[in-house]
């Protein structure tokens, strides 16, 4: 009688390569609502004057930039979960779900400072919002810079310190571990990929 002989088993996903180029798009589509209007509020206030005014009744910065960062973080949070909940269905396999909302609301809040930054340059509301959210979705191309086998460790992760960057790359590891059968959990993600 004969045996097959043993192996080890793997897993190959032919949507991986699909989960790695749509689920930044996908994520970056869902908060672009958030950076035009943010942007476009925070800016608002600075031209009525609203902030002077509440620093004339004595409120600091610490209050004001509090109130906006927590206001900001409660949306990021619904978002966050929003998106993770579709994407469980069906879409996540084999990853610990924690680490993909982690890995979602740690981007929405990196976004919002990437907001605070971009009002900081305008003076006009509509034009905030408008160019701020163009800025925001070319982020993407510094990633286009950075792909590819040949550029060195730093500089990907410099170029991380942008927002959208960092969910570029760390899409494609975690569709390779999802693709591969793995999934990000408590062993795989502290690996260098």
């Amino acid at each position: 009688m004969h045996t097959p002989v043993p192996g080890s088993v793997t897993v190959q996903d032919d949507f991986q390569p699909a989960l790695a180029g749509l689920l930044p798009f996908f994520i970056l589509i869902a908060y672009i609502p958030m950076v035009y209007n943010m942007t476009f509020r925070i800016v608002c206030e600075k031209e009525s004057r609203a902030k002077e005014i509440m620093r004339i009744m004595g409120m600091t910065d610490l209050p004001y930039w509090l109130s906006w960062f927590l206001f900001y973080t409660v949306i990021n949070t619904v978002v966050t979960t929003l998106s993770w909940g579709i994407l469980l269905t069906k879409v996540i396999n084999y990853s610990q779900p924690g680490y993909i909302w982690l890995f979602f609301w740690l981007y929405g809040q990196a976004v919002f400072g990437q907001i605070i930054f971009l009002q900081s340059m305008f003076s006009g509301s509509k034009y905030a919002g408008i160019v701020s959210t163009i800025l925001y979705f070319c982020g993407v191309l510094v990633d286009k810079l950075v792909a590819g086998g040949n550029i060195t460790r730093m500089s990907k992760l410099l170029a991380s310190l942008l927002p959208q960057v960092a969910l570029m790359q760390g899409s494609v590891v975690f569709a390779s571990y999802e693709g591969t059968g793995v999934g990000l959990n408590s062993s795989t993600s502290g690996v260098i990929y």
